[in-house]
Formats: structure tokens, C-alpha cells, sequence
């Protein structure tokens, strides 16, 4: 069973900024979906919206079968850039809570990625790296075991060993089960072999691509191609 992902004529606001106005698109069959639009476009609020991390003004935003806004945010993980825990808490101490929070939180395999990828469990968090939060934050979001999983950025900034870790950590999430991957990323070519969808935010509009394989033969361009032509024309 695929989880379907639909975002129906829904309008947001900040204030007296709208933000998006009668947006809808649908994915049905997309295990990872790339986000794409210039800064500053709403690619995160977006996201928040989707995760139930924000309220809308009108519309409907559904997740499989979850339509609520408290639903929602029962079925997906939310790891952003921004995203972090108390500075003195070590690795090991972050997972363990977790693992009181949400009982179905996955402590085996969250120690696993963290021995796979060098994520050393007994640093506290204000002493690790950014390259090394970023993973621990995409390893709590991963083995929260929720079939939805939105993430904002987190690849900007990384070196490439650790880029390569959080690839390897993505394709094994899209490998156990039916779970889905939206993410924003301005680092599109570290992710174009996992994408298989795409959706890109431009004058408070939403275009998609739902057979972005089909699209690249066709066109014969990569998402490069597609973010030169939609982000910044």
C-alpha cells in the first residue's frame, strides 16, 4: 500500500501576507519528492503545514487517511536546519527520552545510524558539529517509525562524508516499508537518484511533477535543469 498526499485548495497567511492562496496538488505514488523554489518562496511553510506544524486559513491537507491537523502531526516527522535539543544533553540522552516520549521511537536502530554514520552518543549536543546534529536529528525523525517524513535543508553546509551518510540513512527509510519523503533542498543533486517526484513553489503557485524518471527522458534534464528553469526564471 502507497500513502497518498494531497493538498487541496488550501490558503495561508501571515498576518496580511498571503503566503499561498487556493494551492492543490496530489502524489500517489511518490516515495521521495524534492521540494524546489527560490528563497523565500514558502518551501518551509509549506512543509510545516503538511507535518501539522501550522495552522491554514482554508483547505484541506491530507496524509493517507489523516486530514487533521493533530493527525497529521501523529503520522510525520518534521527535522529542519533550525531543529536542536538542550546543549547538555548527550546523543544517548536525546534517544532515550525519545524513547519515553513515543514508545514506538526505535532506540535500536537510532543507536544503530549513530555507530553507522559516527554520530559519537556520549558527546553532548552542544559539542557536536553541525554536520553531526543535522545527522541526529534525521536519525530521532527516522525512528519515530511515522510513514511521512518532511525535511528543510539539512543538507546545505555538509561535507561530502556526511552527505553521503544521510543518503545512505534516506535510502534505507525508503526501503523499510511504505514510507514517504518530502524534502526542500537547494543541494538537488545529492538527491536525484532518490527522487522520483518533484514540486516547486513559484508566485504563489505549486507545479508538479509526479513522474519525475518520465520527465527526465523526456526532457532529457535533471533537476538542475528543472530549478535553473522554474526558480529563478
Amino acid at each position: 500500500m502507497m500513502y497518498s498526499f494531497e493538498v487541496k485548495g488550501v490558503h495561508k497567511n501571515y498576518g496580511r501576507k498571503q503566503v499561498f492562496t487556493d494551492i492543490s496538488f496530489r502524489f500517489d505514488q511518490n516515495r521521495f519528492i524534492v521540494l524546489l523554489g527560490s528563497n523565500g518562496s514558502g518551501k518551509s511553510t509549506m512543509l510545516k503545514l503538511c507535518a501539522g506544524l501550522a495552522p491554514f486559513s482554508k483547505g484541506e491537507i491530507r496524509l493517507g487517511d489523516a486530514s487533521s491537523r493533530i493527525e497529521r502531526a501523529q503520522n510525520a516527522s518534521y527535522v529542519a536546519e533550525g531543529v536542536g535539543y538542550p546543549a547538555y544533553q548527550t546523543a544517548a540522552t536525546i534517544l532515550t527520552q525519545q524513547k519515553k516520549l513515543y514508545p514506538e521511537f526505535n532506540q535500536e536502530q537510532a543507536l544503530h545510524y549513530c555507530h553507522e554514520v559516527s554520530v559519537p552518543t556520549q558527546v553532548k549536543w552542544g559539542s557536536l558539529s553541525t554536520g553531526q546534529r543535522h545527522l541526529l536529528a534525521l536519525i530521532v525523525a527516522i525512528s519515530t517509525q511515522k510513514p511521512f517524513l518532511f525535511i528543510d535543508e539539512l543538507l546545505a553546509n555538509l561535507d561530502t562524508t556526511k552527505k553521503e551518510a544521510m543518503q545512505g540513512i534516506l535510502t534505507d527509510f525508503l526501503l523499510d516499508g511504505n514510507r514517504t519523503i518530502v524534502m526542500a533542498t537547494h543541494a538537488y543533486e545529492d538527491v536525484e537518484m532518490l527522487a522520483d517526484g518533484a514540486m516547486f513553489i513559484k508566485d504563489d503557485d505549486v507545479t508538479t511533477i509526479t513522474d519525475l524518471e518520465g520527465w527526465r527522458q523526456e526532457h532529457g534534464a535533471s533537476l538542475r535543469d528543472l530549478f535553473a528553469r522554474v526558480g529563478r526564471a
